[in-house]
């Protein structure tokens, strides 16, 4: 072991390196205020509804994205979409999560088709922002992959929980 004496002199690189820590560290915090501030500005913003104001935001991204493409561009970016969303299961190596996937698309599709029938009904009774409609479409329309995420996440807590229980039953 090295005991430091008293008369030796401390490593400038030492204190360098302590500076570019506190430095670093000052910055973080500003742009963490920084962001801080938007996120409440935001948040009063669309404190009124903020799902609606989510899936306006998102169908005039989608409307000013698409709506500058012609139709057979917008079918074929929605079919590449489709084809991204199913290609994610082939990723998946277990047969029984491949089904339970698959069981996510079909749902989640079917609820979209109904929702997207509910809002037409709607619409006829009242006018409906359309850049609302295509977000909350959209959400659910690419949401399969989350749903099957949070799913097998859930299943896998699950499954610690039961483990855990059994093997401290005393607990």
């Amino acid at each position: 072991m090295s005991e430091t004496k008293p008369l030796e002199k401390e490593d400038p690189r030492e204190d360098l390196k302590g500076l570019a820590i506190m430095t670093a560290l000052i910055g973080i915090i500003a742009l963490a205020l920084w962001g801080l501030y938007y996120l409440f500005y935001y948040l009063l913003t669309f404190m009124g509804n903020p799902l609606m104001a989510l899936f306006s935001a998102i169908g005039n991204i989608l409307e000013n994205i698409l709506g500058k493409v012609p139709i057979i561009a917008q079918f074929a970016v929605i079919f590449f979409i489709i084809s991204g969303i199913l290609g994610f299961g082939l990723l998946l190596e277990d047969e029984d999560d491949i089904k339970r996937y698959k069981s996510s698309i079909i749902i989640t599709w079917s609820i979209t088709a109904i929702v997207s029938f509910v809002i037409l009904g709607a619409a006829l009774a009242s006018p409906i922002s359309l850049s609302m409609v295509i977000g909350l479409l959209f959400i659910l329309f690419i949401s399969p992959p989350f749903v099957f995420g949070i799913l097998k996440g859930i299943c896998y807590l699950l499954e610690l929980m039961i483990a855990d229980l059994c093997h401290n039953p005393f607990k």
